[in-house]
C-alpha cells in the first residue's frame, strides 16, 4: 500500500513537471512570434520614418512612432497563426513583465515629448543642450530590461544575453551619438545634418534586429 501512494506521489510529480514544461514552451512560442513581430514592424517604420524625413528635410515623420504601439497590438490580435499562451503563472509573468514595459516607455516618451517642445521655446540652443530628457537610449533600456526578465522567466540564458548585450550596445552608441562622430570626421556637413535628421532611426532598426527580431525567430524555430 505504502509503495503504491509513493509510486503515485511520484507519478504525481512527474504530471506536473511535464506540465511545465509544455506550458513553458508554449509560452516561449508565443513570445517569440510577439518578439518577432515587434521587430520586424519596429525595423519598417525605421525605414519608413527615415525616408520621409530625409526627403522632406523636417523631423515631423518621427510622429508615426507614436502610432507604432497601435499598429502592432493589432496585428498580434488578429495573427492566425498565433499560439496562444495558457493562463499559468509563466504566462502570466511575461504578460506583466510586457505590459510594466508599455506603460513606463509611452509615459516616458510622452512626457519627455511635451517636457522638450517646451523647453525648446524657452531656452537657447545651449540651455536646451543640458535641459532636454533624451529618448530613445532609456526606451531601448527599458526595452532590453524586458527581453532579458524574460529570458530568465522562460529559462532561455541566450534571451537574457541577447537583451543585456544588445541594450547595452545600442544605448550606450545612442547616447554619445558615435555614428554622428564618426560621420563628422569623415563626410562633409550636408550629410552630418541628413543623418541628424533620421536619427535614432539606424539605432532603433539595429536594436530591433539583434535585441527583438534575431531573438523571436530562434524562440519561434526551437522545439
Amino acid at each position: 500500500m505504502e509503495e503504491t501512494m509513493n509510486m503515485t506521489a511520484e507519478r504525481s510529480l512527474e504530471i506536473i513537471t511535464e506540465q511545465i514544461v509544455q506550458s513553458r514552451k508554449a509560452v516561449s512560442k508565443d513570445v517569440g512570434q510577439s518578439l518577432y513581430v515587434l521587430g520586424l514592424y519596429t525595423m519598417g517604420m525605421a525605414v519608413v520614418v527615415s525616408l520621409i524625413n530625409y526627403f522632406s528635410l523636417t523631423p515631423l515623420g518621427h510622429l508615426l512612432w507614436l502610432v507604432l504601439p497601435f499598429i502592432i497590438w493589432w496585428v498580434l490580435r488578429n495573427n492566425k497563426e498565433r499560439v496562444n499562451a495558457p493562463v499559468n503563472l509563466v504566462g502570466t509573468l511575461v504578460s506583466k513583465t510586457w505590459w510594466t514595459f508599455a506603460v513606463f516607455a509611452i509615459s516616458y516618451t510622452v512626457l519627455a515629448t511635451i517636457w522638450n517642445f517646451i523647453m525648446a521655446r524657452m531656452c537657447s540652443p545651449n540651455e536646451y543642450v543640458r535641459m532636454h530628457m533624451t529618448i530613445t537610449p532609456i526606451v531601448i533600456l527599458l526595452m532590453a530590461m524586458a527581453v532579458s526578465i524574460t529570458g530568465h522567466i522562460l529559462k532561455n540564458c541566450w534571451l537574457v544575453w541577447f537583451g543585456i548585450t544588445a541594450g547595452l550596445l545600442v544605448a550606450i552608441n545612442s547616447h554619445v551619438g558615435v555614428g554622428t562622430i564618426i560621420l563628422a570626421r569623415l563626410y562633409p556637413p550636408h550629410v552630418v545634418g541628413g543623418w541628424s535628421l533620421i536619427d535614432p532611426c539606424p539605432i532603433l532598426f539595429l536594436f530591433s534586429f539583434i535585441g527583438l527580431m534575431l531573438p523571436g525567430l530562434m524562440l519561434k524555430k526551437q522545439k
